[in-house]
């Protein structure tokens, strides 16, 4: 689990799976699990254990519809029912999940949804869910402030580093967690009531129901904050689309040459320019003396011998390569 923290290793687990591969059985099979990189450039798996993978990638949700989905995702009805205070613990519950698909999905605004990006994490959310129903079975009142600033001073805002960022978290939780949410006044977002007292089931069909159209309204944002993240995403997508396409470029009068004539061109053009090798028994014969400096300009000439000629082996390989 979690190989790409033992980079130095990975030869090592590369070999052994080629090794292990060979009279092995044929429902052999090794499951391996790692962070994804940042960017191509950190990518630390070998290339071998890659090619003979079948790969397979969590993506996280995009959208408030299914941030919330997932949210809801990690309770059961068991969950909505363990309390003795259902009706204050699935409100509060329900809150929590909506609070959470709000700030994971804002990372996608960038600096308008968080000062920095933070690992808000599925994680948080449960364990928030656990000191509520502590709380709840403890107390004869809801205990609003002391939840919130659990919640947002230590799950969540533990996170944050930023003090613009842990006061935006704050006052989330300001209005979605407080004693009107009980009177079913509460509207998490424009058009979205918090819903009642409901089974599992009944909350997951509230919310294809219920809730409206994806907008930044949803994130307490104005529609503005949209440009930015939208265009980003043209962008990337038209990088892609343009990165997929032949790489043809237009030459003199309509004809067109492919990336790979380019490429032997350019081959051909450095193979004439390549000199001949030194002959280096011709030149020890024209020399008199061996000084410090011919011996030096020997070595030297042996040395260019053999760039020349790995250079032409590797153009040729190339060549046979276009062919």
């Amino acid at each position: 689990q979690n190989i790409h923290l033992v980079a130095k290793w990975l030869s090592s687990l590369e070999k052994k799976l080629e090794q292990l591969s060979e009279g092995s059985h044929q429902d052999f099979r090794v499951f391996i699990s790692a962070e994804p990189a940042p960017s191509p450039d950190s990518h630390i798996i070998p290339q071998g254990i890659l090619e003979n993978s079948i790969k397979i990638t969590n993506e996280a949700p995009t959208g408030m519809h299914a941030n919330l989905h997932k949210a809801l995702d990690n309770f059961s009805q068991d969950t909505l029912e363990m309390c003795t205070r259902e009706n204050e613990f699935k409100s509060i519950l329900f809150a929590l999940c909506y609070f959470h698909a709000v700030v994971a999905e804002r990372r996608k605004f960038g600096p308008q949804g968080w000062n920095r990006s933070y690992p808000f994490s599925t994680g948080d959310l449960t364990i928030s869910v656990n000191v509520l129903y502590n709380y709840l079975e403890t107390s004869s009142k809801v205990p609003y402030d002391d939840l919130r600033y659990l919640f947002g001073d230590i799950m969540y805002g533990g996170h944050i580093t930023d003090d613009w960022d842990r006061r935006l978290c704050k006052t989330y939780l300001e209005e979605f967690i407080k004693p009107e949410m009980l009177e079913g006044e509460l509207l998490l977002a424009p058009g979205f009531p918090l819903p009642g007292n409901m089974d599992y089931n009944g909350y997951h069909q509230y919310i294809d129901d219920a809730l409206p159209p994806e907008s930044p309204y949803l994130y307490g944002l104005h529609p503005n904050a949209e440009i930015g993240f939208l265009t980003q995403t043209s962008e990337k997508l038209f990088r892609v689309m343009l990165g997929m396409q032949p790489q043809d470029t237009s030459m003199g009068e309509g004809g067109v040459v492919t990336r790979e004539e380019m490429v032997k061109a350019l081959l051909e053009e450095m193979l004439e320019k390549l000199t001949d090798e030194f002959n280096i028994t011709e030149l020890m014969m024209k020399v008199e003396e061996r000084t410090p400096y011919v011996v030096v300009a020997f070595q030297e000439c042996e040395r260019m011998n053999i760039l020349t000629s790995e250079i032409k082996h590797s153009l040729k390989e190339l060549d046979l390569g276009l062919k």
